[in-house]
């Protein structure tokens, strides 16, 4: 931490550096306390911060730290590594997810033929949502937003698999009190879809509004596949012994009101808001 510590100082000054005011030649002006902090060679010393930040994003092994560090780049970064950011970022989480099913293959290899079934809806529905946000604006949005966005499909991953996953390690999961059912998903993706036709088409010309009808639909698909990873789930939980079984049905619980939440609170559920990067 002693690393990042250190780059969080130099940051913090560059920042200063850079919101400095422009005297009349062009020549950048110090304040008296900003000149203090600053150490000469300011753009050289900025360019190697940076690097120091990628080399820390890359190769530290302290969660922590590499968290801090992608923050960081986040804000220094100029578009292209900003979308470097983001396709490292989907890599890494599609590794943990890959490593966490095999972690379920060891616990229970006589139920995996089903689980490996569930996880395949489970990547059409993950897909499904990368098409929702990429027909967003007409597909003008950039690579760290729609990262933002998928991770609701990550979150719902975490509140069924992961949690079940902790479950086979022996940690007690902590599960609602009240049952959510699929009619209520069904009500809640009616007013979203509803709501979101309201926002989109007021106000856009005709053909903006042929790339919304397609944004339109890719919610619809989104939502049919949503429902087939439901439906799946019943089926798996009937074949599942009955203490396995109570905990997975627990986990579609879970699951299900992680689903409602994002619809009910529509962008904001989705953590589009957090830099975009932050599938922790």
């Amino acid at each position: 931490m002693r690393t990042i510590k250190i780059i969080v100082v130099i940051v913090s000054a560059l920042f200063c550096f850079s919101c400095a005011n422009n005297s009349n030649s062009g020549d950048v002006v110090l304040n008296d306390s900003v000149a203090k902090q600053v150490p000469s060679e300011t753009w050289e010393d900025f360019l190697r911060t940076k690097d120091s930040l990628w080399t820390v994003y890359n190769e530290s092994t302290d969660e922590d730290e590499v968290k801090k560090a992608k923050e960081m780049l986040y804000d220094m970064a100029c578009n292209a590594e900003k979308g470097t950011l983001a396709n490292t970022e989907y890599e890494r989480y599609k590794a943990r997810i890959e490593a966490e099913f095999q972690k379920l293959d060891s616990l229970w290899p006589n139920h995996m033929k089903l689980f490996i079934k569930e996880k395949e809806k489970w990547e059409r529905y993950h897909d499904a949502v990368y098409e929702v946000v990429v027909h967003e604006d007409n597909g003008s949005i950039g690579g760290l937003y729609i990262l933002g966005v998928q991770k609701q499909s990550v979150d719902l991953w975490k509140a069924s698999f992961h949690n079940l996953l902790l479950f086979g390690q022996g940690q007690e999961i902590a599960f609602p009190d009240s049952t959510f059912t699929s009619h209520m998903i069904d009500e809640a993706y009616s007013v979203f879809l509803k709501q979101e036709d309201e926002d989109r088409y007021n106000g856009f010309s005709d053909n903006e509004k042929d790339g919304m009808a397609e944004h339109h639909k890719a919610i619809e698909l989104e939502w049919k596949l949503w429902n087939e990873w439901m439906a799946y789930r019943k089926k798996v939980s009937k074949a599942l012994p009955k203490d396995l079984r109570k905990t997975y049905d627990g986990c579609t619980n879970l699951t299900m009101r992680t689903k409602l939440l994002q619809l009910k609170n529509k962008d904001a559920a989705w953590d589009v808001f957090c830099n975009g990067v932050c599938l922790d």
